[in-house]
């Protein structure tokens, strides 16, 4: 009786113990889990200062809002001053790099506020690009749609059809800010041209105003109106914007063309190519895109959810609306700066399209006429 009753006591002693244990396990996996899903606790400050890189040189347009964002970010953040990480080159495309290199370290805290020339770059199959502009998280952006400006005929008629007239568009590098203009033209039919070594938009009013170029682009900054002024009384009109969408926030005395997608549908209802305009949508909302703060695709998403939050505080801040309403921008956070950047994302068709567009065309463009002058630094129009 007393083995038994000591076998007993002991059985009982081992369930307990395997009971206690089991729970102990599941409490903290299921602590492993939560860590997993929603990352540390969220903590009003950070001993780990953040690194922005800045994709350009602070005299550009992303390097000069990163010195105006810096600050109010980090004070909605709860965090230290960020670290300003400024780059070489006018197109972002040594900053991605960069911050794609700093992606793959685990210790890393690094942010990046990159203009979208880098991500045309990635477009057009830049050999430089060894980034992947989908895989970034967007927090905030800046935009500024462009206008095209000239002396030119949207309409095919019969003999525009039947002549082998070009247009000739001033860009700064053929798969420049400008490219999303040559796409235009071609999708109307109107054989673009491009005239490099116009990277400033006083060089392209001069040389459209010489008749070197029929065509050129003009960012919709708080100069146009005066330069709109200066083309109009020698016959250089407004043609259409380079913006999927018609602009709401301009001047109430500035008459505006419409969007070329409006101008598409219009002139070329029946004979449009299918990916082509895709690519001009992707192309151009990324012309457009003068800065976009962004995260690394695997930050915690309670990360992702503290920097959206104070992305949209600081878009709301009066401050901010007015420097960007003084440079003829507009700042976008929470679902519409998500909606934007996709944009910015064509299908992999539409891609394989673009390429195939500038396979055929940019040896042809590179035959047929000379650079008209020295190039110049392109600023991310």
């Amino acid at each position: 009786m007393t083995r038994q009753h000591q076998g007993l006591a002991l059985s009982r002693r081992l369930f307990l113990g395997g009971a206690l244990g089991c729970v102990a396990a599941t409490t903290t996996t299921a602590h492993a889990a939560d860590d997993i899903l929603v990352g540390p606790a969220a903590t009003p400050t950070s001993d780990q200062t953040t690194r922005l890189i800045v994709a350009g040189s602070a005299e550009t347009p992303c390097g000069a809002w990163a010195s105006r964002l810096a600050p109010d970010m980090a004070e909605e953040l709860g965090q230290p001053p960020f670290e300003l990480s400024f780059t070489t080159g006018w197109d972002g495309v040594t900053g991605a790099n960069l911050f794609d290199a700093q992606e793959q370290l685990s210790s890393a805290s690094s942010t990046l506020l990159v203009p979208g020339t880098a991500l045309m770059a990635a477009m057009t199959g830049d050999s430089r690009v060894h980034y992947a502009y989908q895989r970034w998280l967007p927090v905030l952006t800046i935009c500024q749609p462009s206008v095209v400006v000239g002396h030119v005929s949207l309409h095919r008629s019969l003999g525009v059809i039947l002549s082998s007239k070009t247009t000739r568009v001033a860009v700064s590098t053929p798969t420049g800010p400008e490219l999303a203009t040559l796409l235009a033209f071609d999708l109307l039919a109107l054989r673009p041209l491009p005239v490099s070594g116009y990277a400033t938009p006083d060089a392209a009013m001069a040389a459209l105003t010489s008749g070197v170029v029929d065509a050129i682009q003009l960012p919709m900054d708080a100069a146009l109106k005066d330069r709109l002024a200066m083309l109009d009384p020698k016959g250089f009109t407004p043609l259409f914007l380079n913006t999927p969408a018609q602009q709401t926030s301009t001047p109430v005395d500035l008459a505006l063309p419409p969007t070329f997608p409006t101008i598409l549908l219009r002139e070329r209802r029946t004979s449009t190519p299918a990916f082509l305009p895709l690519a001009w949508q992707a192309i151009a909302s990324a012309a457009s895109l003068k800065a976009a703060l962004v995260l690394p695709l695997l930050t915690p998403p309670a990360k992702v959810a503290r920097w959206r939050h104070a992305a949209e505080t600081c878009a709301g801040k009066l401050s901010l609306q007015q420097i960007a309403l003084a440079n003829g921008q507009t700042v976008l956070s929470g679902a519409k700066c998500i909606a934007y950047y996709g944009m910015t994302m064509p299908d992999v068709n539409v891609g394989l399209a673009l390429r195939r567009w500038l396979a055929l065309n940019l040896p042809r463009w590179r035959s047929a006429l000379p650079a008209a002058q020295p190039l110049l630094p392109a600023p991310a129009q």
